[in-house]
């Protein structure tokens, strides 16, 4: 099954009408991935890290910039990075640069 099916699926997106939306998602993260690791080339290892973090920016389409939101009793507040299991992956992979 391919990426895009993948995150689709973790979505629940059953049509084709967030397709380019999706794989936008898609290679936005792998170049994420490729500059926070400091690798040319994508470990297949982290072909579902790459997926999770697609589907995490999609979910967080149209909140990215919201600490906290509150209304009456309730009370929201997001996040304005990566989960830390995800960086804690992507650690695994990282590469020093040296400058």
């Amino acid at each position: 099954m391919s990426s895009l099916e993948n995150v689709k699926t973790l979505l629940g997106i059953s049509n084709n009408t967030q397709d380019n939306l999706l794989n936008l998602y898609l290679t936005r993260a792998t170049s994420f991935v490729k500059n926070y690791c400091n690798i040319d080339e994508i470990p297949s290892e982290l072909d579902e890290v790459i997926e999770d973090i697609a589907v995490y920016r999609y979910r967080m389409n149209g909140v990215e910039n919201v600490k906290s939101e509150s209304k009456g009793s309730l009370s929201e507040t997001y996040r304005d990075s990566l989960p830390d299991d995800i960086i804690a992956q992507l650690n695994r992979y990282r590469r020093v640069k040296v400058v």
